[in-house]
């Protein structure tokens, strides 16, 4: 005899009817539908992000004077021109409030002295004192931004005391380098180095020219 047909429970009957969607060349797949985002919970927690600015840069003070007026090349060259002919060669110390900064320095022994306006007519009358004909003459001139460098020749009379020698009318020369460095139009600072070895020979000579 043929065995009895399987008797199947309601649960599997249900499974085995259970078949997938057929899919269809004509039917278009639906879109997902975008839902539009929902407002923070009140209660959530917030997460906040904090953004460091580097602090500006730290500049000298003679950095910012070139900030607020370029110096140019020309302004360089025209300024160091006047200074030496004008105040050295004439004597105009009425012009240096004009040509050079109230700060003004001059090297020395120990580095830099700040002489200003009052220090460097001390220092023209002197020269000028001690030297008849007083001239500085520019052999050349190299200028870079607001630097120059020159090459000068001083000459002049010795008329007055000039380093502890007494005068002897000879007419003196000697060579000299110079460094300017200028800021808004004036000079602030002069860098000089002088044959001072060649002048005091020339003033310790015994011999006194009438």
């Amino acid at each position: 005899m043929p065995p009895p047909p399987q008797q199947l429970l309601p649960q599997q009957h249900q499974q085995q009817q259970q078949y997938p969607p057929q899919q269809y060349a004509h039917q278009t797949p639906q879109k997902p539908v975008m839902k539009p985002p929902q407002p923070p919970h009140p209660n959530a927690a917030r997460v906040t992000t904090t953004v460091r600015v580097p602090p500006p840069p730290r500049v000298k003070p003679e950095t910012r004077e070139n900030l607020a007026e370029e110096t140019t090349p020309a302004s360089t060259r025209d300024v160091v021109k006047k200074f030496i002919a004008d105040i050295w060669n004439r004597g105009e110390v009425d012009l240096i409030p004009e040509i050079c900064s109230t700060g003004l320095r001059f090297n020395g022994n120990t580095g830099f002295d700040r002489v200003g306006h009052d220090g460097l007519a001390r220092m023209v009358g002197t020269i000028r004192d001690a030297l008849d004909d007083y001239h500085c003459e520019i052999h050349s001139m190299v200028v870079e931004n607001n630097k120059a460098f020159c090459r000068l020749r001083f000459t002049g009379r010795h008329t007055g005391s000039l380093l502890g020698y007494e005068p002897t009318n000879k007419i003196v020369a000697w060579m000299g380098a110079t460094e300017f460095t200028c800021q808004n139009g004036k000079i602030v600072k002069v860098w000089e180095l002088g044959d001072v070895k060649s002048l005091e020979e020339q003033l310790s000579n015994d011999v006194v020219e009438d």
